[in-house]
């Protein structure tokens, strides 16, 4: 059986799993704990599993299933570079070199952030990575039909990449991106679930929501606190996987406190989540610009805290690229800490993290 086939079976499997879930919430999404009443509803958005979990909701205007509806949306009609009805989409295949292309505001908040990581981080995260990433084909490709590219085709692609090729532009009359080169594709996709929290975490503020828990896939935002009766001392807590483990297996976990005004985001980047063994090699997902190849930094996992989704998407992905040592100043940049594992399975921690991190 290919690995395309198992691939396929295991998504059903988890669909039918997460449906089941997601039926019994829609019965009873009032649960207690204690005296701490909370909603959760599941769903898929951006290619991922979505979670949103909240505490203590006494607006009758708001539905959990809003913040999952946002987000759908987000992707597929603004920063999606799969999706032919998105913004983005219709970005890459229209665009004319040298040529302004208009954006909306909705697309030039996300595209603006990028950008500004791709420079400070010197292209470790690189918005313009798609041609290479579509080159090596890992997202789709099986065991058995993968082929290595070889360098010229490596070298032809490069062509295609480069963040300072493209220059986005907002001023007070309107938004536009120009792009220096044919055959370039912009990809939010190391940094769009992160900015989907971003979103969420207004839809929350909005509606004046006391607590909540959301993941996008490997970002997840903590909010507020779990309100009600003798929640006083519960916590938020996070895993953080073993990458030579299974999915369920945790190196250790951060530990924040629940209380009013308190928010964090948290986002994982790893050779773990896609990647294909050939010949005794391991390719993941996670490309290094200047050379064309999945990074070889030697770290197999990074997980970022910061005050900002986006950020916290991006910079995970960045910092994988870069190592530990390469990271800190762009962690300290972006008032950031992080969680490195190495490929033996060595955990480093920024200073910042330390009170926070719990080994299991």
């Amino acid at each position: 059986m290919n690995r395309k086939i198992i691939d396929l079976i295991k998504m059903l499997s988890l669909a039918i799993i997460l449906i089941g879930i997601a039926i019994v919430y829609k019965k009873h999404n009032n649960e207690n704990k204690g005296d701490c009443v909370y909603q959760t509803v599941y769903d898929f958005a951006m290619g991922t599993s979505v979670q949103v979990t909240v505490y203590g909701n006494k607006d009758k205007d708001f539905k959990l299933e809003d913040i999952v509806n946002e987000i759908q949306k987000l992707d597929e009609e603004v920063i999606s570079w799969r999706s032919k009805k998105s913004e983005l989409y219709k970005l890459n295949h229209e665009y004319v070199v040298d040529e302004p292309y208009y954006i909306s505001n909705e697309l030039m908040k996300p595209l603006m952030d990028s950008t500004v990581l791709s420079q400070d981080s010197f292209g470790a995260l690189d918005l313009t990575i798609r041609p290479l990433a579509m080159l090596w084909n890992i997202e789709e490709a099986t065991e058995d039909n993968f082929v290595v590219p070889d360098d010229s085709e490596i070298k032809e692609t490069l062509k295609k990449v480069g963040y300072n090729d493209v220059d986005v532009v907002m001023n007070e009359h309107d938004n536009y991106v120009v792009f220096d080169k044919d055959n370039m594709m912009l990809d939010l996709g190391s940094t769009g679930k992160g900015y989907a929290l971003d979103v969420a975490f207004n839809i929350l503020k909005e509606h004046n929501i006391k607590g909540a828990m959301i993941s996008v896939g490997g970002s997840i935002l903590i909010y507020g606190e779990k309100t009600g009766g003798g929640t006083e001392n519960e916590t938020w807590k996070v895993g953080i996987r073993d990458p030579n483990g299974g999915q369920e297996d945790m190196l250790g976990y951060l530990e924040y406190p629940c209380e009013e005004g308190f928010s964090k985001y948290i986002s994982t980047s790893g050779s773990y989540e896609k990647y294909i063994d050939k010949d005794g090699v391991r390719y993941h997902h996670i490309f290094d610009g200047s050379t064309g190849y999945p990074s070889s930094s030697g770290l197999s996992g990074v997980t970022v805290v910061c005050d900002n989704g986006l950020n916290s998407d991006g910079l995970s992905t960045a910092c994988f690229v870069l190592g530990y040592e390469k990271s800190i100043d762009l962690l300290k940049h972006y008032n950031a800490e992080a969680v490195f594992i190495d490929e033996d399975g060595n955990v480093t921690i920024t200073d910042g993290l330390k009170e926070f991190y719990k080994e299991r």
